[in-house]
């Protein structure tokens, strides 16, 4: 289970992009801004402007778009010499040129690399990330991992599990700074985990403004799973309303699926937040998806009454 938030948000390979491409666009318009002051030829100036499209070039293109860039500057350069060429011959300027030209190519392929590695190392971040940022708890892709081996486990040796998710409105935490709510939501997750059994994986995602809070229960029916959820309802209202959030219990949305049984509520609640993963993690590619409602069909019916419900009452205590 996740141990806790991380110090900081992680940042996303567009934002790392966005940020890498603000930076170096500042750094060569300095070094050009300079050339120009310094009154270099108007040649050598041209020279310093071509880095900017090759920089570009890399960090959206990768390694092929720097070298095609670079490629692309080196014939540039050499018209613009190209009347200097017909006047004095090739031989005085070919040093120059062959030493731009490398620089092109160098700057391309280096910055290309460069760029490329640092697309992959973040991707595999994302892949491998199940932490939710903000409370510290498990998220989406943590529950959807989570369930996929709880159903298996499941199925293979015909034991119960259910999964109890209570949501937050958006609404309710409107109010709040950006900041204030951020320390909700940590102080939030961190209870929850002081709360639940060690056996227990509680998680969060954020489905639009809303905030979904479920907790996968190992080893539980439909009866325990129906008044955990009414438990942890009641006490995630009490604890937001402590922290200045206007929530009535009743504005909770609460409920629970207990497999076998409701698979197809299993099924559902996977897709919600695996369409939740996708948006935290676009870059990374999906978990793949297991085959929850076909496992229906030689499960038992569900007994009237059991696999879903929604409920308040008192308590905290996750056994």
């Amino acid at each position: 289970m996740p141990d806790g938030p991380p110090d900081r948000k992680p940042l996303s390979y567009e934002a790392t992009r966005r940020l890498l491409l603000a930076a170096g666009l500042l750094v060569l318009g300095v070094v050009v801004l300079v050339t120009w002051a310094r009154r270099v030829e108007p040649a050598e100036v041209l020279a310093v402007v071509l880095f900017v499209p090759i920089f570009i070039a890399f960090v959206f293109g990768g390694l092929t778009g720097g070298l095609v860039s670079a490629a692309i500057a080196s014939v540039v350069y050499l018209l613009a010499r190209r009347s200097a060429i017909d006047a004095v011959g090739f031989a005085t300027f070919a040093s120059l040129i062959l030493s731009r030209t490398a620089a092109f190519f160098t700057f391309g392929a280096v910055g290309g690399w460069a760029v490329s590695t640092l697309r992959h190392s973040i991707v595999k971040l994302d892949l491998y990330d199940d932490v939710d940022d903000v409370t510290g708890l498990g998220n989406a892709r943590f529950l959807v991992e989570e369930l996929d081996l709880e159903a298996a486990r499941a199925q293979r040796y015909e034991s119960v599990f259910s999964v109890a998710v209570v949501t937050v409105p958006g609404a309710a935490l409107a109010s709040l700074s950006r900041r204030h709510r951020r320390s909700v939501l940590g102080e939030t997750g961190a209870l929850i985990r002081a709360n639940v059994r060690a056996v227990d994986r509680p998680v969060h995602g954020v489905d639009g403004d809303d905030h979904l809070f479920a907790v996968v229960l190992p080893e539980t029916a439909a009866d325990g799973a129906r008044v955990f959820t009414s438990r942890f309802a009641q006490a995630l209202g009490d604890v937001l309303a402590e922290r200045g959030v206007h929530l009535a219990v009743a504005d909770l949305a609460a409920r629970f699926v207990t497999v076998p049984g409701n698979e197809g509520g299993l099924s559902a609640l996977r897709e919600a937040f695996a369409a939740i993963d996708a948006r935290e993690h676009p870059e990374a590619p999906p978990t793949t998806a297991q085959p929850l409602r076909a496992r229906a069909e030689g499960s038992p019916p569900a007994a009237p009454g059991t696999g879903t419900g929604t409920g308040t009452g008192p308590g905290t205590d996750a056994t």
